[in-house]
């Protein structure tokens, strides 16, 4: 097995994870994945992550900035020189 099919499998446990507390399980697996491996913004512990996304996902009155701020952290490090 290679690291995309690793990274894929992982990508699917979160899904599994996630599938229990929301209907939008993909996105919100998808999101878990790539924060938690792919951008270096986001450590600590995968079902709290995956808690704050579901209710981005599904509550209309959550808090979203730290959505933002990670938005504009990721932009901020796309526009820095390597």
């Amino acid at each position: 097995m290679d690291k995309t099919d690793l990274d894929e499998t992982r990508r699917l446990l979160y899904m599994a994870l996630a599938a229990v507390k929301t209907k939008k399980y993909e996105l919100v697996g998808t999101l878990a994945n790539a924060l938690l491996h792919h951008s270096a913004t986001e450590t600590g512990d995968a079902e709290e992550l995956i808690d704050r996304l579901v209710a981005a996902v599904d509550d209309l009155h959550a808090d979203r900035s730290w959505i933002v701020d990670l938005i504009d952290s990721l932009t901020e490090s796309l526009a820095t020189p390597s």
